[in-house]
């Protein structure tokens, strides 16, 4: 495989669509991973289904790459509350494309509400799917990244940290700003151990296709210490 291949956790619908589309029009060959399949051929279903329906599965979002942008893709199913299909989900990418150049983790559960009206398993549930399965993706990744020479880039889908994001949405707050916890303690690694892995935290998308639709801004790291703030595609060159 001569391109570069992206990793998206969490691309049937929503931002990992649109980044899974965006990175295969950019020139990579892109893994769209998720929970949610289909049959993309499905005759009772238009094609290609609205992009925030539940519709829109890994399964249709490959079939719009390849069908309508030319472009490489194949969807893997995962549950990113279980760590070994996270586990087999990196291993098959690498098996199926012979590298693996990008991890992307836009997976998540949400649930907006106090402490007193969320349950235990509904917290277990966020954590699972929020900070652990990032952990157990980037923990996955990092032997094939070895290979590499640590040429790799992770980008994680997660929020700035400061306090007026955690009212009123404890359980999911927690798990959230796990993730960017973990994304930057990671930089720190990185930099100790003398590695040059990009690291991004993505904190809103840009449409490439209608720029005035949307606003965003990322934080980027390459160690040594280097930070910019531009849109998402160019932080990605092939």
């Amino acid at each position: 495989m001569t391109k570069q291949v992206a990793l998206v956790i969490g691309a049937s619908r929503g931002i990992g669509r649109q980044i899974a589309i965006d990175l295969a029009r950019n020139g990579y060959a892109v893994v769209v991973a998720a929970k949610t399949t289909s049959n993309p051929h499905d005759p009772s279903t238009p094609f290609p289904p609205p992009p925030n329906s539940p519709s829109s599965t890994i399964n249709t979002v490959a079939r719009e790459i390849t069908d309508l942008y030319n472009g490489t893709a194949t969807a893997i199913a995962v549950d990113t509350s279980s760590i070994p299909q996270i586990n087999h989900l990196v291993a098959e990418t690498v098996r199926i494309f012979g590298r693996l150049d990008v991890l992307i983790y836009n997976s998540g559960a949400i649930w907006w509400s106090s402490v007193e009206n969320t349950p235990v398993k509904r917290f277990q549930l966020m954590q699972r799917i929020n900070s652990e399965g990032l952990y157990a993706s980037v923990h996955a990744a990092l032997r094939f990244f070895e290979r590499n020479q640590w040429k790799e880039r992770i980008v994680v889908v997660s929020p700035p940290i400061y306090s007026s994001f955690f009212r009123g949405k404890t359980a999911y707050a927690m798990g959230k700003v796990g993730m960017s916890v973990l994304t930057k303690v990671l930089a720190m690694d990185f930099e100790r151990q003398g590695g040059r892995i990009w690291l991004f935290l993505v904190y809103g998308l840009l449409c490439p296709s209608n720029p005035q639709q949307q606003e965003t801004w990322s934080e980027k790291t390459q160690y040594p210490n280097t930070t910019s703030a531009k849109p998402y595609i160019p932080l990605l060159p092939l």
